[in-house]
């Protein structure tokens, strides 16, 4: 069978620990380098990559030869072996890829079960695709469901009420180790979407004092100034650790923000004041080496596991009529699906048909200029009964058969314009 099918390749929270994760994630700068290498490996594809899951979405007639070119291009691409990289990966195809696709937009798939960030980042993963290029046709049509589809799970059922996010469930964390956070003095390194998430679920817990610290002073300028707290650059940083209690660390840095050695300096002149540092960016910005030094605490993302299960038992009676409603829109799309490239060379075909009637008709008609309006309607009606019949068995077969090589066979049978969908859609070395 050699129809184009959906193919999702990634790992997760729970497929990869998080020293695999960070290793495969993408920054934004990397996403728009990583995609046209995609595009010229692949074909058209999507990336999407966030705190705790990178996965890789397109779509092929070949989904073996597709997964190894994935795995070769993720794996070349961040450095590591295919091989290795095979251990911590999952692999859908057709209409489980598609399911796939509707979890995780939906946040069935996620480490908090119905965090609405997710859909967000869904979006912004196609949206950077289809401004690059890189996705459109049934690939386009993939991404717009899975938006529609996670829009209806949180407006249809219960599942993202009053869910927490990775953001919030690090201030929680917080406030199970230290209890009351009043009075606390807590640091929000990165001021992106993720640091904006945290500041905010911070600014109701009654801490003392907040400093935003970002790479560009300005941007944590306006962050700071939105909820009353103070900002500060990277270089000022080691300065502030020494009163700080609680720090948040959420940027999308390549590298380690907060290094063992200036923890190494800062911890002695702290006088046994223990220092509580929650890590949620992906790759991590703390050095985990901090963890063995006397009064450091330190949690990332693998360690919101506990409270992620706590906030999954609450929802979990939603849960089911999220995946009916997946198992259906699954069904609904993979039924369109088969006639996505069907669709078009059948509508190609009788434009050209009907083009050539009507040409030939005028033509007929110029030379019999004494025909009455009846006769003249009997011909338009006997011309068209023709082209009907005609096309009735190829349309039939193109539709009951379905396949891309027959596809191909008509459209340079017939003459139609346009590419064919193999030299639009197939992966080019797969």
């Amino acid at each position: 069978m050699t129809s184009l099918t959906p193919i999702a390749l990634g790992l997760n929270h729970r497929s990869a620990p998080i020293e695999v994760r960070e290793r495969v994630a993408f920054t934004q700068t990397e996403l728009a380098n990583a995609l046209p290498e995609l595009r010229q490996q692949i074909g058209k594809g999507v990336i999407l990559s966030t705190c705790n899951r990178t996965e890789l979405y397109s779509t092929t007639t070949d989904p073996s030869g597709c997964r190894d070119a994935l795995l070769r291009f993720l794996g070349s691409h961040r450095n590591i072996d295919a091989g290795e990289l095979a251990t911590y990966t999952y692999v859908y195809t057709g209409g489980e890829a598609l399911n796939h696709l509707f979890r995780v937009a939906s946040g069935l798939d996620s480490m908090i079960l119905g965090e609405s960030q997710v859909l967000g980042q869904v979006r912004e993963a196609y949206s950077m695709a289809m401004a690059h290029g890189h996705a459109g046709g049934p690939l386009s049509k993939m991404f717009h469901t899975a938006l529609r589809v996670g829009k209806r799970a949180r407006t249809e059922t219960d599942i993202g009420r009053n869910a927490l996010s990775i953001s919030s469930t690090a201030v929680e964390l917080a406030r199970r180790a230290l209890g009351d956070l009043h009075g606390r003095r807590v640091m929000v390194v990165g001021a992106g979407t993720a640091g904006k998430l945290v500041a905010k679920a911070l600014e109701g817990s009654g801490v003392e004092h907040l400093v935003v610290v970002n790479r560009t002073l300005e941007r944590a300028q306006e962050l700071a100034s939105q909820l009353g707290g103070e900002a500060a650059s990277f270089k000022e940083m080691r300065d502030l650790l020494g009163s700080t209690d609680i720090v948040v660390s959420s940027t999308d840095a390549p590298g380690l923000v907060i290094q063992l050695d200036m923890l190494e300096d800062v911890m002695p002149t702290r006088r046994g004041s223990p220092l509580l540092i929650v890590d949620i960016a992906v790759p991590r910005d703390v050095d985990p080496r901090v963890s063995g030094l006397e009064g450091v605490v330190l949690y990332d993302l693998d360690d919101l596991e506990s409270l992620s299960e706590a906030n999954r038992a609450k929802r979990q009676k939603e849960v089911a009529a999220v995946e009916e409603m997946i198992e259906q829109e699954t069904a609904k799309f993979m039924e369109q699906w088969d006639s996505m490239d069907v669709v078009p060379v059948i509508a190609a075909l009788r434009e050209q048909a009907e083009t050539m009637r009507r040409q030939e008709l005028e033509k007929t008609l110029k030379r019999m200029p004494d025909l009455s309006e009846e006769d003249t309607e009997r011909i338009e009606a006997l011309t068209r009964s023709l082209i009907k019949k005609m096309l009735h068995s190829p349309i039939s077969v193109i539709r009951e058969r379905k396949d891309l090589e027959l596809l191909d066979v008509a459209r340079d049978l017939f003459s139609l314009n346009g590419q064919s969908p193999r030299a639009e859609k197939e992966p080019r070395d797969t």
